[in-house]
């Protein structure tokens, strides 16, 4: 019978109670940093609706709304990545793996 890889298709390393500690405050850093970024990215969006539908708006400004709520959307996106990463990091050390995860 072979045995089926079922953990993280992340590289993990192993880490320290220190390490751990400082990934969960950089976590929580985060989602703190993550809810002001969502609240510029609706923000941005709304402009950019605006632009879109506002006759007489100059090119300029019409602009300018496209390329900060694009910048916004790559800043969300870039905090969500780095969140799932840090929560998989935590989650994948070996006192938080599930029993099936070890061979019997």
């Amino acid at each position: 019978m072979t045995k089926v890889y079922t953990g993280s298709v992340f590289e993990i390393r192993e880490l320290t109670d220190q390490q751990r500690a400082e990934v969960r405050d950089e976590l929580t850093w985060l989602e703190t940093d993550l809810i002001r970024r969502r609240k510029r990215l609706a923000y941005w969006t709304m402009r950019k609706g605006q632009a879109e539908t506002i006759p007489g708006l100059s090119e300029e400004l019409r602009q300018s709304a496209f390329y900060f709520h694009a910048r916004a959307e790559e800043l969300v996106n870039s905090g969500e990545r780095l969140r799932a990463n840090l929560i998989a990091e935590l989650q994948d050390q070996p006192e938080h793996l599930p029993a099936y995860h070890h061979a019997h």
